[in-house]
């Protein structure tokens, strides 16, 4: 049974269970009335139900948090409230009343359109609506908590791994080849500033990415460094690169850009790719970074594309942004294109204490 199937049961089988034990309570043990309440509770439940979960998954997470129509959502929360309550005062009085108690018919006639019995009806079903929203609210945030702390044990055991398959073992043994080769050809130039541009990456991944959150011109630079020692490897490579200056009021995941970029020069490098090339692109939207890497690939590399969306790196990458940012607040695509790989990443600009900025 699908996880929807099974909540859908859930809810099933509790208003089920509500529906037969509620009127004991409100009977105050007296039988009698238990069968009153039943039926008056199995009638004026549907409508109850049909409004109560248009607010619960509709009005509220659409309308009002994501589109945030704010006056459209009250506008549309009093007309329901009005309607539910209308509702719940003519079942009273069509149905009830002459079924239960029709001698009081001529008693009652005016007293159900009284103006404060309305109103008291109206404030009933705020009150009932209220009680049911807090608990569907209560019981997200309890499942958001423990999901949370989930994650944040499984920190400790994933930053190794996800350090590890940051800064490959080939790219670093390939660096060094390379390195030794210009030392042989005497270019000291060269060779000084290669030995540079590695000991600052693994630097960076040693001492750097100890911290919760780094500045975003820190991780510009050591991409940077990083695409320089790859250009040695590959001198036929197209590579369009853009970064923004002088964001250090920005804050980043150490290494979170760098997954991506090291996974495009991993895949998009084979040599079975003709015409290699790779673009970057890192913009500053509002209060958003917009993160585009796109690289060549062959268009027989479908086994390549699997391992390239479900690799350690990327996986560690997608459990940091759940655990930084909350499901709302990023999103992630991988598109694999005929003769391209893609990776868009957003998300909200963060600041050094991890609040996020303009929000």
């Amino acid at each position: 049974m699908s996880r929807k199937n099974i909540r859908i049961a859930y809810h099933i089988f509790f208003w089920i269970a509500f529906i037969f034990v509620f009127p004991i309570w409100v009977s105050n043990g007296y039988s009698k009335y238990y069968v009153k309440n039943l039926l008056s509770l199995i009638t004026g439940l549907p409508g109850f139900l049909t409004g109560l979960y248009f607010i619960i998954y509709y009005l509220v997470p659409q309308l009002l948090l994501k589109k945030k129509k704010y006056f459209l959502s009250i506008i549309v929360y009093l007309l329901l409230l009005i309607a539910l309550t209308f509702h719940e005062i003519l079942t009273s009085r069509f149905v009830f009343l002459p079924l239960f108690d029709p001698d009081y018919i001529p008693k009652y006639e005016s007293y159900y359109f009284d103006l404060s019995h309305v109103f008291r009806v109206f404030v009933m079903m705020q009150s009932d609506i209220f009680i049911f929203i807090s608990l569907k609210y209560l019981k997200n945030y309890i499942e958001n908590h423990f999901e949370k702390e989930k994650l944040k044990t499984k920190m400790a055991e994933t930053e190794l791994n996800m350090l590890k398959s940051q800064i490959h073992p080939h790219f670093l043994f390939n660096t060094l080849n390379n390195i030794y080769t210009l030392s042989i050809e005497g270019d000291n130039k060269k060779v000084s500033d290669s030995i540079e541009k590695l000991s600052k990456i693994l630097r960076y991944t040693i001492y750097e990415c100890e911290n919760k959150l780094i500045s975003l011109d820190k991780e510009i630079t050591i991409i940077n460094n990083y695409i320089e020692l790859e250009k040695l490897r590959y001198s036929n490579l197209k590579l369009e690169v853009s970064f923004p200056e002088n964001v250090n009021y920005v804050y980043v995941i150490p290494l979170l850009f760098f997954t991506f970029v090291e996974n495009a020069f991993k895949h998009g490098t084979s040599k079975s790719i003709k015409n290699k090339w790779l673009k970057i692109k890192l913009e500053i939207i509002k209060d958003e970074i917009h993160f585009t890497v796109r690289n060549s690939k062959s268009e027989v590399m479908q086994t390549d594309y699997l391992n390239y969306s479900k690799g350690i790196g990327l996986e560690n990458a997608k459990k940091r942004l759940a655990l930084c940012f909350g499901k709302e607040n990023y999103s992630l695509e991988i598109k694999n294109g005929n003769n391209y790989f893609e990776i868009f990443l957003k998300h909200k600009i963060l600041d050094n204490e991890n609040k996020m900025l303009n929000c």
